[in-house]
This record gives C-alpha cells, sequence and structure tokens, in this order.
C-alpha cells in the first residue's frame, strides 16, 4: 500500500517512526503542484500567483518542525523562511507614508532575516515541547491566518488562495506523521499516534496561549474583512518584465510584458 510504502523508512530500526525532513517536504510538494493547477484550472488563478502558491504549500510542510532542535534541513528552512519574511517587510515599509528612508528599509529586511533565521525556532524551542501544540489543527490555523493578514495584496480572493496554500503544506505535515505512526505492514501502531491531528495539548498554558493567538488573529481577520457579499475574484495578470515563447505562452496565458 501507498502509506506502508512511503513510510517503509520511518519505520527502520534506526529511525523514528515520524515523517522525516525528505518526506515531508515531497509529500507538501506534491499538494504544493496539485494545488497550483487546481487553482489555475478551476479559478483562473494567473500561473505566477500559482508557483507561489505552491512555494508556501511545501514550506509550510516544515512549519510543525520548528519545535525541533535538531536537523539541519530545518535550518536552511528557517533560512529561506527569513529570506520571504524579509522580502515581506520590505514590501510593507513601501506602504508607509511618507515612506521611510533606504537605510530604514534595509535596517529593517536584516533584522526581520537574522529574527526568523536566528530566533524564530530558538523562542518556540524554548516555549514548546516537540510535538506539542506546533503540531496541531488551531496552530495550523494560526499559521492560515498570518497568511491571509500579511500577504502583500489587496486582492482578497488572493489572500485566501495563500492561506489555504500555508495550511494545506501544515496540514500535510500533521497527516504524513499519523500516517508514518502506523505500520501498515506490521499492523502496529506508534505511541506517537494521535500527537499530531489534535486540537489541545497536555500542557494547558501552552494550549490557552494558541487559542488566545488565535482569537486574537481570528479577531484582526473580522477587522479588516470587507463589508457586503463575499466576492472571489481573481486578480488581474502581474506584470512580467519577460515574454515566454510563444509554445510556452499556450500554456501559461497572460504572461507577456503589459504595456
Amino acid at each position: 500500500m501507498w502509506g506502508a510504502r512511503f513510510c517503509k523508512e520511518a519505520w527502520s530500526p534506526r529511525s523514528t517512526p515520524l515523517g522525516n525532513y525528505r518526506q515531508h517536504i515531497s509529500f507538501a510538494a506534491a499538494l504544493g503542484g496539485l494545488y497550483a493547477w487546481a487553482t489555475y484550472v478551476f479559478a483562473g488563478v494567473h500561473w505566477l500567483y500559482g508557483t507561489v502558491a505552491a512555494l508556501l504549500t511545501t514550506l509550510s510542510g516544515l512549519l510543525p518542525d520548528l519545535d525541533s532542535q535538531t536537523g539541519f534541513g530545518m535550518k536552511g528552512f528557517t533560512g529561506i523562511l527569513g529570506v520571504l519574511v524579509a522580502l515581506v517587510v520590505w514590501q510593507k515599509m513601501g506602504d508607509f507614508n511618507p515612506e521611510p528612508a533606504f537605510e530604514f528599509h534595509l535596517w529593517a529586511v536584516i533584522a526581520a532575516f537574522a529574527m526568523v533565521r536566528h530566533g524564530l525556532r530558538r523562542i518556540v524551542g524554548r516555549l514548546t515541547v516537540h510535538r506539542g501544540m506546533c503540531h496541531s489543527i488551531p496552530t495550523c490555523a494560526i499559521w492560515g491566518a498570518i497568511a491571509y493578514l500579511y500577504y502583500p495584496t489587496e486582492n482578497q480572493f488572493l489572500q485566501i488562495v495563500m492561506a489555504v496554500a500555508v495550511m494545506t503544506g501544515y496540514f500535510s505535515h500533521l497527516l504524513l506523521d499519523e500516517i508514518c505512526s502506523v505500520d501498515l505492514k506490521g499492523a502496529r501502531v506508534n505511541k506517537a499516534f494521535g500527537t499530531a491531528l489534535k486540537f489541545w495539548a497536555p500542557s494547558p498554558w501552552s494550549t490557552l496561549a494558541t487559542y488566545v493567538l488565535l482569537s486574537y488573529l481570528t479577531w484582526r481577520i473580522i477587522q479588516v474583512w470587507p463589508e457586503g457579499p463575499l466576492i472571489l475574484t481573481p486578480p488581474t495578470p502581474p506584470k512580467i518584465p519577460i515574454t515566454l515563447p510563444e509554445n510556452l505562452q499556450i500554456l501559461f496565458p497572460g504572461s507577456e510584458i503589459e504595456p
């Protein structure tokens, strides 16, 4: 069966019966590609936005392991995440009126990168235990809310697309951990089974803090939610400073330079 083959390595004598870095990123990347294709075919989302959604899905497949203090792969992941956060900070700084000086932009970007690259895992690691509330459904919703609130766009439909992408990748990690906690071939269940797809942790304080943060982010979304009926209109195609060959333009319409 698929689950048994995919998690065979996880049940080897030298490993822990949980999804590892390679499995998580592969599974999330596959879902990201499928999600990008679905948004393009069924919702008319431009292929460039779709590639970003696929990237967010892939990276979010590693987010639950921010509470892990080991692993070379997670160090590389926090580096990529730091770059993405720095880009968002740079974009958001341009919304200030008057716009801050370039030097302020520069230091803000450096601080954002350093905070994510070197501080995020340490902070999360000190506040949580591995497979605590970081591996839970409410935290999955928290990251989706963060993506909705801070993805740099004014198009609500695109905000929702990116938020769903983040939650899809995050949920894929939790689901894979549960799948790999069950040895389908040997009919065994590991003691870690049930610790990923959960709504609370043994620690009441971490559970309370998670729901307080989720409530705050939900309130923020309600505050910025547009009035009136929900109208999901795909964003206009972005301006791209390149022109694809004609044969590729057939596959990716709207990729030409706009005047």
